[in-house]
């Protein structure tokens, strides 16, 4: 079974229905996901990064984010704990980038040894880590 580290706004095209945003190797994973081959984690940076761009009304949302998120939630799509391990790596990454939640994001799925589904150009252009778009 295929399994991929989420980013936010993949998370956020798919909740949403609007797959044609996604690259087409983002898509296949998700098609994937939907047949029930692929394991979706998404980490706890990318649940907070969901509330702070409902917050500053950068996305609404027809609900609460927790109605929201338990309206998305599968066994498949598997929400993954920040640990304290990951602060450190995402401290520690070779990586001018100053987001926080990028660079905590990358430490998840650095950890979990999985690529992320991402268009992000400052990781893609980055390169310390496997993306998917």
């Amino acid at each position: 079974m295929s399994a991929y580290v989420l980013d936010t706004h993949p998370l956020l095209f798919y909740a949403a229905r609007k797959l044609a945003k996604l690259g087409r190797k983002a898509r296949n994973a998700f098609e994937e996901f939907e047949r029930g081959e692929a394991c979706l984690y998404v980490p706890a940076p990318v649940v907070i990064e969901t509330w702070r761009l409902t917050l500053n009304g950068t996305i609404v949302l027809s609900t609460s984010l927790d109605t929201w998120w338990a309206e998305i939630q599968v066994d498949e799509l598997v929400q993954i704990d920040l640990t304290a391990e990951d602060v450190l790596r995402a401290a520690s990454l070779d990586w001018e980038h100053k987001d926080l939640f990028d660079r905590l994001i990358v430490a998840t799925a650095l950890r979990l040894d999985c690529p992320l589904l991402t268009r992000d150009g400052a990781i893609t252009g980055w390169g310390g880590v496997e993306t998917v778009w």
